[in-house]
């Protein structure tokens, strides 16, 4: 039984394969191109329309080209993005230049307004020179006056004259005592006079030195001042009377006659 069925297999297996040959064969004989015939059911007479297959696929479109564009260069490039950045730049140096204007103007008015104030400074000092200046003479005039006054109250007739005479002894060792003291700068004029005015308590010591009239030459002044202040205590009467005339006296000072008694101003 197993061996009828292979054969009968076999049989099924060469059949079918005739029959594929035989159908691939008719395929491959048949020609598309060739035309066929069109059958119309009608009374008129038949018509036979002889029909070509045609290719059905779609024509390949025409493109046209699309025209040249011109290189762009560089040079042809606008800047846009760049300006911005320019514009802002110019801002900022404007800017630094404006601040740096504003910084040397500033600098220029404090430099005015120090100048200023420093000629205001001098201003003010001068005038303060000049008041004391005015002040001092005015107080020398002052004590002179009272120097006259005390001499008339307290000394009259041969009183006077005693005093007087003991007045003038003193004044001379005075003005010797200063001068031993008073080194004269060889490079000053010695034909200039400095006035000063000296306070004294009794027993001779210096209170007081003030320069009420310039020589005009600072060094001279100095070393005329100075020779008084080593002077200190000065050689000065004991009597009371004759005393008050050293009390506060005005002594002029000249390097080529100290020693003269025209000196002295009473």
């Amino acid at each position: 039984m197993q061996s009828s069925q292979a054969r009968y297999s076999k049989s099924f297996f060469f059949s079918i394969l005739l029959h594929g040959m035989a159908l691939f064969a008719l395929i491959v004989s048949f020609d598309f191109n060739s035309a066929m015939p069109v059958l119309e059911n009608s009374a008129k007479n038949t018509e036979i329309i002889n029909a070509r297959v045609v290719n059905t696929l779609p024509l390949p479109l025409k493109i046209s080209p699309l025209p040249d564009k011109p290189l762009v260069t560089p040079a042809a490039v606008k800047p846009l993005l760049l300006q911005p950045a320019k514009e802002k730049s110019i801002a900022i140096l404007n800017k630094k230049q404006k601040q740096q204007q504003n910084k040397i103007a500033e600098q220029l008015l404090s430099d005015i307004k120090k100048e200023t104030n420093q000629r205001k400074k001098i201003t003010k000092q001068k005038a303060i020179a000049a008041a004391f200046e005015k002040e001092m003479k005015q107080l020398s005039a002052r004590s002179l006056q009272q120097q006259t006054q005390q001499e008339k109250k307290h000394l009259s007739g041969a009183r006077v004259q005693e005093v007087r005479g003991e007045v003038n002894k003193y004044k001379a060792l005075i003005l010797q005592t200063i001068s031993q003291n008073w080194l004269i700068p060889k490079t000053v004029d010695k034909s200039l006079r400095t006035e000063l005015l000296i306070r004294v308590a009794p027993g001779g010591m210096i209170l007081t030195v003030e320069i009420l009239k310039s020589s005009g030459d600072d060094i001279l002044d100095r070393s005329a001042r100075t020779a008084v202040l080593k002077s200190s205590p000065l050689p000065v009467p004991s009597d009371p009377d004759a005393f008050e005339i050293f009390r506060q006296f005005v002594l002029k000072v000249k390097p080529e006659n100290i020693l003269n008694s025209s000196s002295w101003e009473s």
